[in-house]
């Protein structure tokens, strides 16, 4: 299914496959020899969501660009011939070219992942994060920024410490509180402002 959003619709390139059931949602654009498998959602907020030639985006996967009125703009792109496996979420990031995205990936807003990454299978990739051409991450890794580079860790209590200088609110929302229930009053309050902007209908 194609939707417009507040007035944005899907473009796709007539030499691309997108299966019945995936939904098309806003500024998406689906460039020559990309194929998107059932029940994959790609969603545009606003800013947009652009696959480049040959991509492979498979069953149940969600590509969308978060923000752009409420809180920061996070566009999305994937680069020519990489293939985002099934049950991955990449919210307002960069994949690069010829890069290999496992099953259930998570790949956060702000994250840059480098021409030929290779991301292992349940890898989370984190906000911010810059990884480098043919940099990998391995099977349920978390990668987070450090200093100009990255670590990737299955120890997540490492992962938490080297997140604790890195504000994921203040970047994702452009907010921060001391105080935990008024920063969920406000995320949800920016959120909620987001969405009921929104104008959506299906397209003919």
């Amino acid at each position: 299914m194609l939707f417009e959003r507040n007035g944005s619709r899907p473009t796709i390139d007539p030499a691309a496959h997108v299966a019945a059931s995936a939904s098309l949602v806003g500024a998406v654009t689906i460039g020559p020899g990309c194929y998107v498998d059932h029940n994959v959602v790609v969603e545009s907020s606003g800013p947009s969501v652009t696959l480049d030639n040959d991509v492979v985006v498979f069953a149940g996967s969600v590509v969308r660009s978060l923000g752009g009125s409420s809180r920061p703009a996070s566009p999305v792109t994937i680069g020519a011939g990489s293939l985002i496996a099934p049950q991955c979420t990449l919210s307002g990031c960069r994949i690069g070219s010829n890069c290999y995205v496992a099953t259930g990936v998570i790949v956060l807003q702000g994250a840059v992942v480098g021409d030929g990454c290779r991301l292992g299978v349940g890898a989370i990739v984190h906000a911010g994060t810059l990884l480098p051409e043919l940099a990998r991450v391995g099977m349920r890794h978390v990668a987070v920024p450090d200093g100009d580079g990255f670590v990737s860790t299955a120890d997540i209590e490492r992962a938490r410490e080297l997140l604790a200088s890195a504000d994921f609110f203040d970047r994702a929302f452009a907010t921060s509180a001391a105080d935990q229930a008024a920063l969920h009053r406000d995320v949800i309050g920016k959120l909620l402002a987001e969405v009921r902007g929104w104008e959506d209908g299906a397209v003919t």
